[in-house]
């Protein structure tokens, strides 16, 4: 198939950030997704199909091949097709022996400095918000090779410079969000890539702290192979889900 980007009709930044996540993967061999992860979910089956990418999801499944991937990742179906199953601690004990090359985490806010909060918002003796909590990440952001980030909205509220409650902290490396691609040096995270149609000046209107750009790519679109893989583990478009804007590229 052609390199060339796909049909815009068919990419929105879902889309972008899903291929953007796939690329990254190419080159890893054992990655965890934990809950509450569609999206991460249909970039790690196509980077399984692809690079041969070992996909441990939260469900317990090592490469499971369900028909479609579930809305929900905690759903029974990633199960399905799996070649081995693995309970919590099994996985614990894989990440603190170092056999996992990366996780992926969500946050209610993520900081500057990699700081994941999903406890609440607010202070802790008068919370606005409570979240859901943080799961294993507390633990496990330590552990693992890296930790990558997502967030299906760009907001100064949950880009603050400094989150309100650190649920965890650790090897967070590499944030993607609707706007850009963040990767961590010298301790902050750092603009890398700027969506398409995006200008600094929308990133740093976003974000509750001062970005520092280096000198930033353009994030490059799916190609047509690329989009043709994604819709063929993802036909559903679960990799949507979650975001309240997904207007097409503009050309």
């Amino acid at each position: 198939m052609s390199s060339d980007p796909a049909p815009n009709a068919d990419v929105t930044v879902a889309e972008v950030m899903t291929a953007a996540i796939a690329r990254r993967l190419a080159e890893k061999e054992t990655v965890f997704q934990g809950f509450a992860s569609p999206l991460p979910t249909v970039a790690l089956r196509m980077a399984n199909e692809r690079n041969g990418v070992t996909h441990l999801s939260a469900s317990g499944g090592v490469n499971s091949q369900p028909e479609a991937v579930p809305v929900s990742t905690e759903s029974a179906h990633l199960l399905e097709g799996a070649t081995a199953h693995f309970t919590s601690p099994e996985a614990f004990d894989l990440a603190a022996r170092g056999g996992v090359d990366v996780m992926f985490v969500g946050g209610a806010q993520v900081d500057r400095l990699g700081r994941l909060n999903n406890t609440i918002a607010g202070s802790w003796d008068e919370p606005k918000v409570k979240f859901g909590g943080g799961g294993g990440s507390g633990s496990l952001l330590s552990l693992v090779d890296e930790a990558w980030a997502w967030r299906t909205e760009h907001r100064a509220r949950s880009l603050p410079a400094e989150v309100d409650f650190t649920t965890a902290q650790g090897n967070l490396t590499y944030l993607v969000t609707p706007l850009c691609e963040f990767v961590r040096r010298d301790g902050e995270l750092r603009a890398v890539s700027l969506h398409p149609g995006i200008s600094r000046e929308t990133v740093r209107e976003r974000t509750s702290w001062e970005v520092t750009f280096d000198d930033p790519r353009r994030t490059v679109p799916p190609n047509e192979s690329e989009l043709a893989l994604m819709e063929h583990v993802d036909p559903d478009r679960v990799r949507r889900s979650g975001f309240t804007d997904l207007e097409p590229l503009e050309a």
